[in-house]
């Protein structure tokens, strides 16, 4: 099947990085990122975000798309870290990008973003 080549207003990408206090099982990880999963379903401007796990490095990190720094920068405020401390009992580190090109296998799209 051909991929579409297409163009979308900028995304931004926020990569944040983490580690639980206690150490965690793969399926310990899993609830916890289920539960966790309930705030981000239909939040306004996220297109996507991915929980991860390393079991022995015991690290986790999440991967957000949101439609524009704006919309991301309203989770990711002044806010964010103590809240994120209160919720998960760590503090985070994070970094946000400009996503320029993203392949979707799915949709069979390329998209970049201008």
């Amino acid at each position: 099947m051909d991929y579409i080549f297409r163009k979308r207003k900028l995304m931004t990408t926020v990569i944040v990085k983490y580690s639980y206090p206690e150490k965690l099982t793969r399926a310990e990880a899993m609830e916890k990122f289920k539960q966790a999963s309930e705030m981000f379903k239909d939040m306004d401007g996220l297109s996507s975000k991915q929980f991860t796990f390393d079991e022995e490095k015991q690290t986790c990190l999440s991967v957000y798309n949101w439609e524009s720094l704006e919309k991301a920068k309203n989770l990711f405020s002044d806010d964010f870290i103590p809240m994120f401390k209160e919720k998960v009992g760590t503090i985070p580190t994070y970094e946000i990008y400009d996503c320029l090109l993203m392949v979707d296998n799915r949709a069979h799209d390329v998209i970049s973003y201008v």
